[in-house]
C-alpha cells in the first residue's frame, strides 16, 4: 500500500483556507496461490412486492455468483418476508449444483421483516470459526421494513457494530420503493457497497461488480489519522466517510487528530479522500502527520502501518494551485452535494436541489480544463440527474444517492500508472492448457507484465483450455476491471464446448464479449479503438 498526501497551495499561501489530499493506492495483487477464503452470506428480500422478475433475477444474480466463487470459500443464504427461511445453511462450495437448487426454490411472502433475515445471517457468520477467511454480508431489498427493527438508527449501529467485528455488509436497493438515504448509510457504517438497481435486467451487473470488489479485496478495516499541528486547523471533510474528532486536550474547540475509517479496499485500486483545513499563522510547523494501519488480507490478516510527513513551505506566498487537488476536491464535493441533493428531493424540495445541482455543474464547468475528460464526464453526470428530476422521474433520489456512492473516493477509471502510457495496439495471450486456481498467478503476471508494457487491449485466445474453474472465473473478471480502468478491454476468444458451458452457467458472457475466433475479437477491438478516436 503507497499513502501520499499533499496540499492544493504551499501552508504560506495567503488564501483563508486550504486543501489536503491523502492518496491510498493499493498493489495490483500479490502472486499467490491461493486467496484469502470468502465466507459470504446472502439476505434476500422475498416479500410480495419482488414476485415476478425481480425475484427471478435475484436468484439467476445469485446462482452466478456461487459459480463465481471458488470450492474454498463458504456461503450462506436467507430469503425473509414475514418470516426468515434458512436457503442455505452455511457450507463450503465444494457441490455447487445443490446450493443453486435451493436458490431455485425461493418463493414470495408478504411482509419485509429486514433486520429478521439480516441478523441471522450476520449471526450465522459471527459464530463461523475459519481463519484469515473474509467475511461480508449482501442484503437486497425493494422496500421499507415493516417487521422487526425499523429504527434506521438501531439498523445503522447494527451494520457498524457487526463490522467492529470484522463483517462487513453491501446494500443493494432494488425497485422504486427502499429509502436510499438509510441503505447508504447502512452499507457506509457496515465497510460495504451500495448499489441501486432500477430494472431486474441490471441484477446480474450489480452481482458481477460486487463480486469485482470482494472477489479481490487487499486490505480491510482502514484507518486514516491526520495529525493538525498548531498553526493548521481542521476545517472540514469533504470526502464522503465515516470519520470522528479527538479533541486538542491543551485548547478547547481544536480538532487535534481527525479519524477517517476508510473501509476496505480492493487489489489495484486508488482511494482520494479530501480534507480542508486553515493556516491560524500563530505557529509554522514543519510538517503534518499522517497513519494509515489496515489488515493486509494477501498476507494473513496482518495489521499493517503506513507514516508520511508532509512538509510544509511557510515561505511561498503564491496562490499557485496543485491542478490534481482542485479536481480529486472538485469531484468529493460533488460526491457531497449529489448525496445532499437526493435528501432534499426525497424531503420534497425539488427547487433547492435542483439549484444545488445547477451550482455543482458551474463549479465543474469552470474547472474543466484542469482534467477534461474526467470533468466533462462529471459534469455531464450531473446534468442527467438534474433532468431526471425535470422530468419528474420516480428514482431521480435514487440516482443521486447511488451516484454519490460511486464518486465517494473520487473518480480514478482512467487514471494513468506511473510510468506507463498505454496505447492502443492489441496483445492475444493464448492459454496452452486448462486453467485452474494453481495456473492463474502466473496468467495474471503475464497479463501484468504486457500491462506494463502499455497494452490495455487484449484477446484472451482460451483454443488450448478444455476446463476452466471458478477461480479462472475470478481472474478473468479482475483483468477485465484493470484494462477497463484505463479506458482498454478484454474479449476472450476460441472457446471449446465444455468452457462455453461455463460462461453460459455462470452468466459471464453478460459480461465479458466471446468471439469466434481471434481474428474476430481482434476486429472487434480494432472497431472499438476506432470509435473512440472520433
Amino acid at each position: 500500500m503507497i499513502l501520499s498526501a499533499k496540499l492544493m497551495r504551499p501552508a504560506g499561501s495567503s488564501a483563508k483556507s486550504n486543501t489536503l489530499l491523502i492518496r491510498l493506492n493499493s498493489p495490483t495483487g500479490p502472486v499467490s496461490t491461493q486467496r484469502q477464503p470468502l465466507v459470504l452470506g446472502l439476505a434476500l428480500d422475498r416479500s410480495w412486492s419482488m414476485k415476478g422478475n425481480k425475484m427471478d433475477s435475484v436468484i439467476q444474480a445469485s446462482s452466478s455468483l456461487v459459480n463465481w466463487l471458488t470450492r474454498r470459500d463458504f456461503l450462506t443464504a436467507v430469503a425473509y418476508a414475514e418470516d426468515v427461511q434458512v436457503i442455505q445453511p452455511l457450507v463450503p462450495l465444494a457441490e455447487k449444483n445443490s446450493v443453486i437448487h435451493r436458490l431455485n426454490s425461493i418463493q414470495v411472502g408478504t411482509s419485509t421483516n429486514l433486520s429478521g433475515g439480516w441478523l441471522h445471517v450476520l449471526r450465522t457468520l459471527e459464530l463461523h470459526p475459519i481463519a484469515d477467511g473474509y467475511k461480508r454480508v449482501i442484503l437486497l431489498t425493494d422496500g421499507n421494513p415493516t417487521l422487526g427493527i425499523k429504527d434506521p438508527v438501531q439498523l445503522i449501529q447494527i451494520a457498524a457494530d457487526a463490522y467492529k467485528k470484522g463483517i462487513s455488509t453491501t446494500v443493494i436497493g432494488f425497485g422504486n420503493d427502499f429509502n436510499e438515504i438509510l441503505l447508504k448509510e447502512i452499507a457506509e457504517s457496515g465497510g460495504g457497497n451500495f448499489y441501486y438497481v432500477e430494472t431486474p435486467e441490471e441484477t446480474g451487473d450489480i452481482f458481477f461488480k460486487e463480486f469485482g470488489d470482494i472477489g479481490t479485496l487487499y486490505a480491510q478495516s482502514i484507518e486514516l489519522k491526520v495529525d493538525f499541528p498548531k498553526g493548521l486547523d481542521y476545517l472540514d471533510l469533504v470526502s464522503e466517510v465515516s470519520s470522528y474528532q479527538e479533541p486538542d486536550p491543551e485548547e478547547t474547540g481544536r480538532t487535534k487528530t481527525l479519524v477517517l475509517e476508510v473501509g476496505d479496499m480492493r487489489a489495484d485500486d486508488v482511494k482520494s479522500l479530501v480534507v480542508q483545513l486553515r493556516p491560524t499563522k500563530k505557529d509554522t510547523p514543519p510538517n503534518i502527520h499522517i497513519s494509515a494501519s489496515y489488515y493486509e488480507l494477501t498476507d494473513g490478516a496482518k495489521l499493517e502501518q503506513k507514516t508520511i510527513d508532509i512538509p510544509l513551505d511557510w515561505n511561498d506566498d503564491s496562490a499557485k494551485e496543485d491542478a490534481d487537488v482542485v479536481v480529486e476536491a472538485t469531484i468529493a464535493k460533488t460526491g457531497k452535494g449529489l448525496r445532499k441533493a437526493g435528501t432534499l428531493l426525497k424531503e420534497g424540495y425539488t427547487e433547492e436541489s435542483i439549484s444545488l445541482l445547477n451550482d455543482l455543474i458551474k463549479e465543474i464547468n469552470e474547472k474543466e480544463e484542469l482534467a477534461p475528460e474526467v470533468l466533462q464526464t462529471l459534469g455531464f453526470r450531473v446534468s442527467s440527474l438534474k433532468n431526471r428530476i425535470l422530468e419528474n422521474s420516480p428514482t431521480a433520489a435514487k440516482h443521486l444517492v447511488a451516484s454519490a456512492s460511486e464518486l465517494q473516493y473520487g473518480a480514478m477509471e482512467n487514471f494513468p500508472d506511473d510510468g506507463v502510457e498505454y496505447h492502443d495496439q492489441i496483445f492475444a495471450y493464448r492459454t496452452n492448457e486448462d486453467i485452474d486456481l494453481y495456473r492463474c498467478p502466473e496468467i495474471k503476471t503475464a497479463i501484468q507484465e504486457k500491462m506494463k508494457e502499455g497494452y490495455r487491449y487484449i484477446v484472451f485466445n482460451l483454443a488450448k483450455s478444455s476446463y476452466i474453474d471458478s477461480s479462472a472465473i475470478g481472474m478473468l473478471i479482475q483483468i477485465a476491471g484493470w484494462l477497463r480502468k484505463r479506458g482498454g478491454e478484454l474479449i476472450v476468444s476460441n472457446l471449446r464446448s465444455s468452457v462455453k458451458k461455463v460462461f453460459s452457467i455462470t452468466r459471464l458472457e453478460s459480461h465479458i464479449r466471446a468471439s469466434e475466433t481471434e481474428e474476430e475479437a481482434q476486429s472487434l477491438l480494432k472497431a472499438w479503438i476506432e470509435s473512440k478516436a472520433v
